[in-house]
């Protein structure tokens, strides 16, 4: 679960995003690490409803991911 001291914005994105399984998936790592990355502010992620969780934006996955490889 995302700390309580992260202040996400609630759905306010209008570019495509994902859940965070399936982040983990393109991120091969595990669904506790994308939230330790969200709560890192190296992936930007909004707070869908009140309790359907949190997406992250397919550009920060692939922005993360080119900077993963330098």
């Amino acid at each position: 679960m995302v700390r309580k001291n992260v202040n996400l914005p609630h759905d306010r994105s209008r570019e495509p995003r994902i859940n965070v399984p399936v982040a983990a998936e393109r991120l091969e790592c595990s669904v506790s690490w994308v939230y330790k990355l969200v709560a890192a502010g190296e992936l930007q992620a909004y707070r869908i409803g009140s309790r359907k969780g949190v997406q992250i934006t397919v550009r920060s996955i692939n922005d993360y991911l080119a900077r993963r490889e330098i």
